[in-house]
């Protein structure tokens, strides 16, 4: 159990609060998370109640829960050491090592020589550095879709492996392979993302087509973000996409800047996409893309799009609608189902798609 000491009021003027702390530390977790979950709506501005509803949740393995528990305590209280162990605590705890490693980094930047930050960063560097923590990630994918108007169907197989180099580096390749309208291409691409602090990323990556059909000969992508907010019960992040590709039938280029907001369980992103298609005419529109954490392993995610697409050659508006889960059968394991309805001058068109991650 973790003992990480809250500031409580005394017991005399608080019995509800004193018998909810006793509770935990007693390890009586069902009954301290109904008693903090009560007073939490009583007295929603008190760190201290957000800081042990926390603590419960995290006993009980409800590190989603727990999180937000934390980033309320941390809103309230920005300089809350022990609250600020604890958030690190719980990303450890659930598997994600990184992630503890970022959350506590900025006790370790004002207070260099506590005790026990330092002996969490020792625990989440050994964590790191175990031999089974993966480095490596598979991605196998394939999508079927079926065209109206007796155009027939497309499909899709690809499949992605990456390694991460360092904490902060990670590398990779994919191949597509994709039959349409009877005419398939390969399409292979390599890229490398990397972490700059905590709050910057950019990736690169550079992909073709040799002897294509409809698939870029040549594409170039280019991209990265920065963290607005990322502590508190809502996050932001805003990013910048470049992409040049070049078709057999001419040049194509798109900028897209995006924003992602946060809160709990859920984010959304918003993307501008700003086209110059193979004419050279400019053509825009946007994303809207959708995530919550129903569970610690389950996702369920929504999309909506009107915007240009450039994936066959010719850039033409589509607007569609997308949705999927994602499952962590294991830590290891994920299986993802997705599902997509477009709309398109010539034809509609849907589409079923399954996906499974396999990290080591």
């Amino acid at each position: 159990m973790i003992e990480t000491a809250a500031v409580q009021a005394p017991e005399t003027a608080d019995p509800a609060y004193a018998a909810a702390v006793q509770a935990r530390q007693a390890g009586r977790t069902a009954e301290a998370i109904a008693a903090f979950d009560l007073l939490s709506k009583q007295r929603p501005k008190d760190p201290d109640v957000w800081l042990n509803l926390g603590l419960s949740r995290m006993a009980a393995q409800r590190y989603a829960e727990a999180d937000r528990a934390f980033e309320t305590t941390l809103t309230l209280a920005p300089d809350y050491r022990d609250a600020r162990i604890a958030y690190a605590r719980s990303a450890l705890f659930s598997g994600r090592p990184e992630l503890a490693r970022r959350r506590l980094a900025p006790l370790l930047a004002t207070a260099p020589n506590d005790a026990e930050a330092r002996n969490l960063e020792q625990q989440i560097a050994a964590t790191q550095a175990m031999p089974g923590e993966p480095t490596w990630r598979l991605d196998l994918a394939y999508a079927r879709s079926e065209l109206t108007k007796d155009l027939g169907h497309w499909s899709a197989a690809t499949l992605a492996l990456s390694k991460r180099l360092d904490p902060a580096t990670t590398v990779g390749g994919s191949i597509e392979h994709t039959e349409r309208f009877g005419v398939s291409d390969t399409y292979a691409e390599a890229l490398v993302a990397r972490r700059f602090g905590q709050r910057l990323d950019a990736f690169l990556a550079v992909g073709g087509a040799p002897d294509a059909d409809y698939r870029p000969e040549l594409s170039i992508r280019v991209g990265g973000s920065a963290a607005l907010r990322d502590t508190g019960p809502w996050r932001a992040r805003l990013g910048l996409d470049a992409v040049w590709s070049r078709y057999a039938v001419g040049e194509v280029k798109s900028l897209q800047p995006y924003l992602t907001l946060a809160a709990g369980p859920a984010s959304l992103t918003v993307r501008s996409i700003n086209t110059e298609d193979e004419r050279g005419k400019h053509q825009s529109g946007y994303t809207l893309n959708g995530e919550w954490a129903a569970s610690e392993r389950l996702r369920l995610r929504l999309g909506y799009a009107d915007a240009p697409e450039s994936a066959d050659g010719a850039t033409v508006p589509v607007e569609a609608i997308s949705g999927g889960i994602a499952y962590d059968l294991t830590s290891r394991w994920t299986v993802q189902v997705v599902g997509a309805h477009e709309k398109r001058t010539a034809y509609d068109r849907d589409e079923v798609g399954v996906a499974v991650t396999r990290r080591f």
